[in-house]
């Protein structure tokens, strides 16, 4: 569009040159010719000067009028409600691919150091503990929960006891990290939820499962409970999704509630 405009301006301009150099031209001849009195050549001069004049006052009456144009743009509404419609312009993803590295089966795993920590309180029963669960949360801390005294302790990073709460664990008990400061401990007929506050346990929602709870993990929002032969898949608000796998050829089910003795 702006080619044709500047080369419909440029014919107009060549145009209004000419007529302009060709009057200029014939006026000078009339003045020449006034001055030797040459009346032939005069007649030729002012009949070509009245060509030029009518060309001139026709090609200017043409032109007289103008149409002035304006160009404006139009936005495309649709794509700005397509936008607004959008959460974001897009999202990165990460593929990340293991390579297959052979492994031997019959791999032995060798424990290269240990070391032994006190973790009673003066509180404690004179039995001995039995450490059945233990979970790191933040800043290195450390939760451990024992069956035998029926109880949940915090450690710091130097394996100090710096809180602890009544739990009744059993002996299969087991516990999990749900968040940066909360865990679940399988108890004795369900799971009770343990938070960290101030340095401080404190019980939160105990879910009644009915049934025998062992061990316990935590994805994707799910609870994984298992009892001695069973797999069960909970929600976080103690609903049984499904039953996963059951094992019912040994001497005990998932089905039957545990009593501990």
């Amino acid at each position: 569009m702006r080619t044709a405009l500047q080369a419909s301006l440029k014919i107009d301009v060549d145009n209004c040159n000419r007529l302009e150099d060709e009057l200029e031209q014939l006026s000078d001849t009339v003045r020449d010719l006034a001055d030797r009195s040459k009346a032939e050549l005069s007649f030729i001069v002012e009949r070509k000067c009245m060509d030029t004049i009518l060309e001139s006052k026709v090609y200017l009456k043409e032109k007289a009028v103008k149409v002035y144009s304006s160009i404006s743009f139009l936005a495309n509404t649709e794509i700005e409600q397509l936008l607004t419609k959008q959460l974001s312009l897009g999202k990165c993803s990460q593929v990340t691919q293991s390579l297959a590295v052979p492994q031997n089966p019959n791999h032995v795993l060798a424990v290269k150091q240990k070391s032994e920590h006190d973790v009673s309180l003066p509180s404690d029963s004179s039995a001995s503990s039995y450490i059945t669960g233990i979970c790191v949360i933040s800043d290195d801390k450390i939760m451990v929960a024992d069956c035998t005294l029926k109880r949940v302790k915090l450690l710091d990073q130097k394996y100090n006891v710096i809180s602890h709460c009544d739990v009744p664990v059993t002996t299969e008990g087991d516990m999990c990290q749900i968040s940066a400061s909360e865990v679940a401990v399988t108890v004795d007929d369900g799971v009770q939820f343990i938070s960290v506050n101030n340095v401080q346990l404190v019980k939160g929602r105990k879910l009644q499962l009915q049934r025998m709870c062992a061990g316990i993990a935590h994805h994707a929002g799910n609870l994984y409970v298992t009892s001695r032969t069973a797999l069960y898949q909970y929600t976080m608000i103690g609903e049984l999704a499904k039953k996963i796998y059951e094992d019912t050829t040994g001497n005990f089910t998932g089905e039957h509630k545990y009593s501990q003795t």
